[in-house]
């Protein structure tokens, strides 16, 4: 073993470590909220899959943006060959993935122009965000900064990648370098250099396309872009019930200590896992009749507050502290302090709440199938928000200043009374 390829192998073990812990951490995240099932029906979930995540048909109600979010999706998918293919010149040099035999000519030219189509989107999807903005994408702070990010280092990655292959054509090393037409037409780029420059050149685009992927890899946990890891599940445990079926609280429960959610530990596991997916691209609220009626409502920042207060206090009740922290077995986690306040009240206000009309229109837009709409229901049903704020409070005044028992036209003696 080289020392290249052993220093190259302690990073990429490192790296998916890294990966395979910060997985492990959301998905203990998720288990301080409340049990759900999701299973059952799988051929309806495995149609809502390919119809909804891998056919993109909500994101081609506009066609710009679901050309361009397609082609990054499956870019990415068939680029996945390209990244193995990388690997495997990091544990052995000359690796390939010839070994496909036939299929091999028709991957070489599917990755060169999905490549291209995915430099393409991204440049779009920039000129969007910096240039055309359109009102839904009109965000600010990290939200931006996060998705530009992201945008870049996808821009990086496919251009290292070509950069890789044309220095591999021009070194008469590619496999299948003619139907490579992209990697081909840049390397007349590489004329006139030595063989050393050329290992040169090779060298520094193979490092910097394998330090991007593991870099990109590893900040998808941190970012909003983590919908790209949980997006898929979230479309297959989706509710296929019809939208506007509501769970009854069942005010006759005796041991109920509690109606609706007051905290993110109130609400269900997959109501968590909608707030991972969220992509932040503004469906929801841009369809919602409360917010384009002036209403103090946006069901994008619901959810958005929903994975903030996740994030924030997820480690304290899953046994860990801000700084890293284990809780002794069966005591009251110790940094509980440390995540002051509750979801509702501090980040998602009891205006809002109540400015929700439970159309479902959310629901109907979100490409990636969260279900705001319940969420906010189950919220609603916090008893503070539900029997004693002041909007119920107002509601009862009103009931009984009206209270009355009058005879209808037809007779019918009716009552309206608190």
């Amino acid at each position: 073993m080289t020392l290249r390829t052993g220093f190259f192998l302690v990073i990429l073990l490192f790296s998916f470590s890294f990966f395979f812990f910060n997985t492990l951490r959301l998905i203990r995240y998720l288990r301080i909220g409340k049990p759900e099932t999701r299973a059952g029906r799988p051929l309806e979930r495995l149609k809502q899959v390919l119809t909804l995540a891998f056919g993109h048909s909500k994101l081609f109600r506009e066609p710009l943006a679901g050309l361009m979010h397609f082609f990054i999706f499956w870019g990415f998918v068939v680029l996945v060959f390209a990244i193995v293919e990388t690997i495997g010149e990091g544990l052995r040099p000359g690796f390939t993935l010839s070994l496909l035999g036939p299929l091999y000519g028709p991957l070489a030219f599917l990755e060169d122009v999905l490549g291209l189509l995915v430099i393409l989107s991204a440049v779009v999807a920039l000129l969007r965000r910096y240039v055309t903005k359109p009102p839904r994408l009109d965000v600010s702070g990290h939200s931006r900064l996060d998705a530009t990010i992201i945008l870049l280092l996808i821009l990086l990655i496919m251009c290292a990648m070509f950069g890789q292959n044309a220095a591999n054509i021009e070194r008469g090393l590619q496999a299948a370098a003619e139907r490579r037409f992209v990697s081909r037409g840049l390397a007349p780029l590489f004329n006139g250099c030595s063989a050393e420059a050329l290992d040169g050149w090779f060298s520094f685009f193979w490092w910097t396309h394998i330090s991007i992927v593991l870099g990109f890899l590893n900040y998808l946990p941190y970012s909003k872009h983590l919908h790209i890891l949980s997006s898929i599940p979230n479309v297959y445990l989706a509710k296929l019930d019809p939208r506007g079926v509501l769970k009854p609280l069942n005010l006759q429960d005796e041991k109920a200590t509690k109606f609706g959610a007051a905290d993110v530990e109130d609400l269900t596991w997959k109501q968590l896992l909608d707030g991972y997916t969220c992509t932040e691209c503004g469906r929801c609220t841009a369809a919602c009749p409360a917010a384009l009626t002036g209403k103090p409502l946006s069901p994008k920042k619901i959810v958005v507050d929903i994975r903030r207060r996740l994030m924030e206090k997820a480690p304290l009740l899953s046994g860990q502290s801000i700084r890293g922290e284990t809780a002794l077995p069966g005591a009251e986690p110790a940094g509980r302090a440390s995540a002051p306040g509750q979801l509702v009240g501090d980040y998602i206000s009891e205006d809002e709440l109540w400015a929700c009309t439970t159309c479902m229109a959310c629901v109907q837009e979100c490409p990636v199938q969260i279900e705001e709409g319940t969420m906010m229901r189950t919220i609603f049903g916090k008893g503070e928000i539900g029997v004693n704020s002041t909007h119920h409070q107002a509601i009862g005044k009103l009931a009984k200043g009206l209270k009355v028992t009058a005879k209808s036209a037809d007779g019918i003696v009716f009552a309206l009374q608190r």
